[in-house]
């Protein structure tokens, strides 16, 4: 059995460009794209195009997904205060059994959003694999890796992240690694010497936070008399395909450094905002050629893990920040969302014939949408979550008309409320 996309409008290729066709999908490919009727066999899947628009799936770039379970429990802090008297303390009572529903609930939130792969930093990784497994979801997962030092602490953090970087890779193929040395103030230079180390041998990419906050980069001025982005090129901690989330309090100079080392980033703006911790220069980034995606972060600090309105205030808050509302069009934000995020993470993230079916499909005939002069325009700026009606992963419907199909919405809701009932005890 085949799925027919008929008479849709698509965003094909890298420069999404719109185009009303026909897509057949077979096995977990794009077989075929066609401007004429493609035929439709008694056995295949029809989804009818009339008004919606299919689009490479969302590709949310930093998450903690477990962070769910936290959500609206530290809101208005500071960074600092929010890590150290809120978050820390929770998360040393997490269980796997708290961090699979909790995972599941993320999934099934990103997945509504119309996202079809993210890359997540966390630890519980085997509770997060089992609920990526059965969402159906591609990921790259990493575990955290928080040590000061090269001790017996710092080793032990670091073979458990060898450890997840091998499950792995022996896994199943929707599911890849990273190493995720969580930042340079919570891992020093020879714990993070060993992570390039680890992720340069099992060719797998680096997660990291990097410049979010002016304390961060102010400490680091003190302590090493040079940027956080100075260090980590000075620690040899871009030698390996880098995801540097964040990226908010950058220099000339540090961007230079990030484009020289083909370093990505996750742009996060609304937990950066929320945070108080300012905008990041997404627009300068891009123009010295630096690969920049969207991520949400936790939902802890967000509130959610909404693709949808995240690329919408990545796009709002660069023009404001800037004064200049041609930065950042609509068509370059989608693309942050999709293909540059899947670049990072070593996906094909574009609707293309021979290409693994990843796509999301949005209904643009909404009261928030209509009249619809420009697709990606009215994606960007008027539609939200609810306007995804499928998504498609592999080949395989996650979400059909609205309704997930592989997971039980009802009764991961069910668990996580129960979840946070103990947390407040």
């Amino acid at each position: 059995m085949g799925i027919v996309l008929k008479g849709i409008a698509a965003a094909l290729g890298e420069a999404l460009t719109v185009k009303r066709v026909d897509i057949r999908i077979e096995g977990n490919k794009i077989e075929k794209i066609s401007e004429s009727p493609l035929p439709v066999a008694p056995a295949d899947e029809l989804v009818s195009g009339e008004g919606k628009l299919a689009i490479p799936g969302f590709v949310n770039l930093h998450t903690h997904l477990p962070m769910v379970l936290f959500r609206g429990a530290a809101d208005d802090l500071p960074l600092e205060e929010w890590l150290r008297d809120r978050i820390w303390p929770l998360e040393a009572r997490l269980t796997d059994e708290a961090v699979y529903w909790g995972s599941l609930l993320g999934l099934a939130e990103m997945i509504r959003s119309g996202t079809t792969a993210f890359s997540d930093m966390y630890f519980h990784l085997d509770a997060i694999e089992r609920a990526v497994a059965e969402s159906g979801m591609r990921a790259v997962l990493s575990y955290g890796i928080i040590a000061a030092e090269l001790d017996a602490h710092g080793k032990e953090e670091l073979a458990r992240a060898e450890e997840t970087v091998k499950r792995l890779k022996d896994g199943e193929e929707r599911m890849k690694a990273a190493v995720a040395p969580h930042s340079i103030y919570t891992c020093g230079r020879e714990v993070w010497k060993r992570a390039v180390e680890l992720a340069l041998e099992q060719e797998v990419p680096i997660h990291t936070h990097l410049s979010e906050t002016q304390t961060e980069v102010a400490d680091c001025y003190v302590r090493h008399r040079m940027s956080p982005v100075e260090l980590l090129q000075e620690w040899g901690g871009f030698s390996a395909p880098t995801i540097a989330a964040h990226c908010v309090h950058v220099t000339p100079s540090d961007v230079d450094i990030l484009a020289r080392h083909r370093v990505t980033v996750a742009h996060c703006p609304r937990s950066n905002a929320k945070l108080g911790n300012g905008i990041a220069p997404i627009s300068r980034l891009r123009s010295a050629g630096v690969n920049v995606g969207i991520g949400t972060d936790g939902a802890a600090s967000n509130n959610s893990l909404d693709m949808a309105s995240e690329l919408r205030f990545a796009a709002l808050s660069a023009k404001a920040a800037s004064g200049d509302p041609t930065i950042i069009p609509a068509q370059e934000a989608v693309q942050m969302a999709t293909v540059a995020g899947a670049r990072a993470l070593g996906l094909e993230g574009t609707i293309a014939e021979g290409n693994r079916a990843d796509i999301a499909i949005v209904d643009l005939e909404q009261v928030e949408t209509i009249p619809t002069s420009d697709p990606l325009s009215s994606l960007v700026y008027s539609a939200g979550r609810g306007a995804v009606t499928d998504v498609v992963v592999d080949g395989r419907f996650l979400m059909r008309d609205r309704s997930l199909t592989t997971i039980d919405e009802d009764r991961v809701k069910y668990e996580v409320k129960k979840i946070a009932k103990s947390y407040k005890n």
